[in-house]
């Protein structure tokens, strides 16, 4: 082939290439649909936000009160339960072993205070009389060995050591018989007063601790503070939990009612009123508007935590939590889930 047609023959080759290639490239797109249509607003002048759906209850996070080993989950997802209803165990073999610690309190002291009460014993009376008829006599004895001394001494019969002897025998078995008449007068008066009431005083601690080792037992068994319906269970029969801040191990809620709680942008404060109307969409289905009724605000503007990644957000910003109840919701509504809300600013 002659040299001087190959470089204009390698051009027109290129030249239709890149014909084709911008021809092929600059088609039109078709219209395609989105494979899930986006929330329409319904309202010509509206205030929009997104919110969370949650119980009428708001969620309840059940956690443990003391640190313990899980020994019994009652509870599972979806169940109903009552106010009161027992959710878990922990282990309370220890604390078990403590209450019967202080039930055995409990009665030692009772029984001390109820023989203090019953004193004297009748069977502790008669030795006693006997010791001071006994004591009577020999206190009886040493006066007349004492009277006799004092004769003797007279007519200087008895040495004066003697004499000092029998004087303090004879008053030592005097001091002895007061001894025990005194001993006995107070067996027969029964306990004193004061010591009633210290043991008195004993019974009610004891009682305490033996109520303070009940009500520990009890806190080990976590209950539903309300009635409504398990949503979430995160704890497990042998797991060890603790009381760290935020450790929700069971959420539940009150279902008879669903909520949205909604985000309200400062910047549309000035626009908002309490009690206008609204409409939402689940994320997913911009087709099915659920009618949102005014349940109340919450008068706190806090910091805006759900950011959408769009352009013009502030991560700044503050927003209003206003609250709406669902009516008449679909069936496919769960707790948790977003909800795209648009109300009606021109009412």
């Amino acid at each position: 082939m002659n040299r001087a047609l190959l470089l204009p023959l390698l051009a027109v080759i290129a030249f239709s290439f890149m014909a084709w290639h911008l021809v092929k490239t600059h088609q039109p797109v078709p219209d395609v649909e989105p494979p899930v249509m986006p929330s329409r607003n319904p309202y010509t002048t509206t205030i929009a936000g997104a919110g969370l759906v949650e119980p009428r209850s708001e969620n309840i996070k059940v956690a443990a009160i003391v640190p313990g080993l899980v020994a019994q989950v009652l509870a599972r997802v979806g169940d109903k339960v009552e106010a009161g209803d027992v959710l878990f165990k922990l282990d309370d073999r220890q604390r078990r072993a403590e209450l019967e610690v202080q039930n055995a309190n409990v009665a030692e002291v009772r029984a001390a205070l109820r023989r203090a009460q019953r004193a004297p014993r009748a069977e502790d009376l008669p030795p006693s009389t006997a010791r001071v008829k006994k004591v009577q006599a020999e206190m009886t004895a040493q006066k007349d060995v004492w009277e006799r001394t004092k004769e003797l001494v007279t007519r200087k019969v008895l040495s004066q050591e003697d004499f000092v002897q029998r004087q303090q025998a004879f008053l030592a078995a005097q001091a002895t018989l007061t001894q025990a008449v005194a001993e006995d007068a107070k067996l027969r008066a029964g306990t004193w007063q004061e010591d009633l009431a210290v043991l008195e005083a004993q019974l009610l601690r004891a009682q305490s601790l033996q109520e303070q080792a009940a009500i520990e037992i009890e806190r080990l068994q976590v209950r539903a503070p309300i009635a409504g319906t398990v949503l979430k269970v995160d704890v497990r029969p042998g797991e060890y939990v603790g009381t760290p801040p935020d450790q929700a191990l069971i959420i539940l809620g009150d279902l008879t009612e669903l909520f949205v709680r909604a985000d309200i942008d400062e910047q549309d404060l000035p626009r908002f009123r309490p009690g206008l109307p609204g409409t939402g969409y689940v994320r997913g289905d911009g087709n099915t508007a659920i009618p949102l009724r005014f349940v109340r605000v919450e008068p706190y503007a806090e910091p805006k935590k759900s950011l959408t990644n769009a352009g013009n957000e502030r991560v700044d910003t503050r927003v209003l939590q206003v609250i709406y109840a669902l009516e008449s919701p679909p069936s496919t509504v769960y707790v948790g889930q977003q909800l795209d809300v648009f109300l009606d600013a021109n009412r």
